[in-house]
């Protein structure tokens, strides 16, 4: 079976990983000019700018209304108001318009989430919000592009994630870049208070994702998933059991802290070693196999800077669609990711996103030519 994807990170760079965990102090890091823009991860930096930047409670906070659960929590927590605008399917953008009927004498900031490895255009959007003096954050942890997107540069916060199932991952970590000097100044006088994460977490998890890299070898994982299936276990739920990055309660307690030495060095390690030629592959195996598909089947077709973290399609009968690609030797989901969906304040219209409607295509860059031409048959079939 072809798996649904793969961990972006190489045994080497695990390995690393490892003995940096060895050799783990302050001493055996070299200084980096990223390190002030380093954090546990994305949620971490939003939480922290959400604190320094003190909003009044009750104030409102323009989202787009598809994202993790975690973001709206740390939202709430600060006692500020999500205001959600829908996502196009076509372009995964929000428009324009829906933001500026959003708009309220309480909005404080825009939080613009670029999806499934989408980048939404953001002159027009940061132009309305400058108007209204809105902070501006763009949510980049599905839409890592290396050095040919470092997000929009009058973005006031850009946050990239390195999470276990990210593009580039580190297993853990995130890179905030803050065009604000003072805002900046007050972020990183709130991330130096904070504890240093244990190495031995960060050594567990790269056990953990070595683990899954191994699984994820298309003999190896053909195995387990016939292997739990006969125990009778539902198999999405196993996979997500391994990649939940903050699982559990007290989620402001668990991001509170900064990387560890060796989970710094690895990030920094991995921005430095990106190789861009992975989005190409990417975009090409998307291309190859959605090409002839339906219109109507297309997510994201009208986007011009998609990267395929995730390649969903649409389908009138998901679970029927997943059985069968997977008796074929695909192996698609409907739960490649935890995203949730907040419903604007207005009908749902027809090129909203709708998540129930989706199936993720297993991204495996390694397909082969004949693979994706019975992958793009039975595509064209089922629908």
């Amino acid at each position: 079976m072809i798996p649904r994807g793969q961990l972006d990170i190489n045994y080497r760079d695990l390995l690393a990983g490892l003995k940096y965990c060895l050799l783990n102090s302050p001493e055996s890091v070299t200084s980096s000019s990223l390190d002030e823009s380093l954090y546990l991860s994305v949620r971490t930096g939003f939480h922290l700018t959400l604190k320094a930047l003190n909003l009044p409670v009750g104030s409102e906070i323009i989202v787009t209304n598809i994202n993790i659960p975690d973001m709206f929590t740390i939202i709430a927590a600060h006692g500020l108001k999500a205001v959600p605008v829908p996502v196009d399917k076509h372009s995964l953008s929000i428009s324009i318009h829906d933001v500026e009927r959003a708009i309220t004498p309480r909005t404080r900031a825009l939080l613009v989430t670029h999806l499934f490895g989408a980048i939404t255009p953001m002159d027009e959007l940061i132009n309305l919000a400058q108007q209204h003096g809105l902070i501006v954050f763009e949510d980049c942890a599905q839409a890592y592009a290396g050095n040919s997107y470092q997000g929009h540069p009058r973005t006031d916060v850009v946050m990239f994630s390195f999470g276990l199932i990210k593009t580039n991952t580190a297993i853990s970590g995130a890179q905030l870049i803050i065009n604000n000097p003072e805002l900046s100044r007050k972020v990183i006088e709130l991330i130096n208070g904070l504890p240093v994460q244990p190495t031995r977490i960060f050594r567990k998890k790269l056990v953990k994702a070595l683990l899954i890299k191994l699984l994820t070898e298309r003999s190896v994982y053909t195995a387990f998933y016939h292997l739990i299936k006969l125990a009778g276990k539902d198999f999405d739920a196993v996979l997500s059991g391994f990649t939940r990055g903050f699982p559990g309660a007290d989620l402001l307690q668990k991001i509170n802290y900064r990387p560890c030495p060796a989970n710094l060095k690895l990030l920094v390690r991995k921005i430095i070693g990106f190789d861009e030629a992975t989005l190409d592959k990417r975009r090409n195996l998307a291309f190859d196999v959605t090409q002839c598909l339906p219109e109507n089947m297309r997510i994201g077709n009208g986007n011009k800077r998609h990267t395929y973290w995730v390649w969903p399609v649409v389908s009138n009968h998901p679970h029927r669609l997943i059985e069968h690609l997977r008796a074929q030797g695909f192996d698609a989901t409907q739960k490649a990711s935890s995203l949730i969906k907040i419903e604007p304040d207005r009908p749902i219209a027809n090129n909203d996103l709708v998540l129930e409607d989706l199936v993720y295509l297993p991204m495996y860059i390694n397909m082969t030519t004949k693979q994706r031409s019975k992958l793009s048959r039975l595509l064209s079939i089922a629908h």
